[in-house]
């Protein structure tokens, strides 16, 4: 039986991870582009409440907390299992939730052998497309997570979740950091070092082209999309075209400057690492 790797994709919202899946899916040894692993997302999230009430809810039925993993991980082995075997057993599986990333040191103390790649964008394009997402909701009449984000300051918590709630420590040498900007200008060496990471194959030129193939996935059908007024909102045209470095700087077009200012002066450090300041 060939070895399977399982690669998961995360980072914050808004920062590139559909498109940049869309052009990791598109490897020789690769599953084709599939939408977003919601159920693993579920399951997660039923995990972690459950751990929060374990002794008056679940005690007494599953015994050890390492019962109760091994009872949720066996969900996500049969997950994997079935994925792979609707397309052939590819010898590397791409699958991506960037709310998924929030529960990265929990998967990867479970699957010692599963891989993580989180997606950096910057911190202005991102939280200028959630406000986007934001104003497409309250036209909609929508209460959504989106909604609740009433100032920059909350914006930018919300950006930082996604990374200040993971320990790369514990991720060393499981992981690698891809960032939106150097994938979509640079496509070939982004590619390479996803695949001495992963073990994927690429034709760059295939990767970046949005193909008949993924014209078929129901994720990149926009009018039914936008029938859910929900859903819909978070529709971008760059999800069906060519990658291209198009969306960079596009905050320019929808922040003030005192926004832009106290973004860069509220998340600091974590965008001079990534060389976005």
């Amino acid at each position: 039986m060939k070895k399977r790797q399982v690669v998961l994709i995360g980072g914050a919202m808004r920062s590139g991870t559909t498109v940049i899946h869309r052009a990791l899916c598109a490897g020789e040894n690769t599953n084709p582009y599939i939408s977003e692993s919601w159920y693993l997302l579920d399951v997660m999230r039923i995990y972690k409440w459950n751990l929060t009430r374990y002794d008056v809810r679940n005690a007494d039925q599953f015994g050890s907390i390492e019962n109760f993993k091994d009872v949720v991980f066996d969900n996500f082995r049969k997950y994997v299992t079935l994925v792979s075997a609707k397309y052939n057993d590819p010898e590397v599986i791409m699958l991506k939730h960037p709310e998924l990333t929030r529960f990265f040191n929990d998967i990867s103390d479970y699957f010692d052998d599963w891989k993580f790649i989180v997606i950096v964008r910057d911190p202005r394009d991102v939280i200028a497309s959630i406000k986007r997402v934001q104003k497409r909701h309250q036209e909609s009449g929508l209460h959504t997570p989106q909604t609740e984000l009433r100032s920059i300051s909350d914006f930018c918590l919300e950006y930082l979740s996604y990374y200040k709630t993971v320990d790369f420590s514990k991720l060393k040498g499981k992981h690698i950091f891809l960032k939106y900007e150097d994938f979509v200008m640079n496509a070939s060496d982004q590619l390479t070092k996803v695949a001495m990471f992963t073990g994927a194959k690429y034709d760059p030129d295939k990767a970046l082209k949005f193909s008949d193939e993924h014209q078929k996935a129901a994720n990149f059908d926009k009018e039914k999309r936008l029938e859910d007024k929900f859903a819909g909102a978070f529709w971008s045209d760059m999800y069906t075209k060519d990658i291209s470095d198009a969306s960079i700087g596009s905050y320019k077009d929808e922040l003030t400057e005192g926004e832009v200012a106290e973004i860069q002066q509220r998340i600091g450090d974590f965008g001079r690492a990534f060389g976005y300041w």
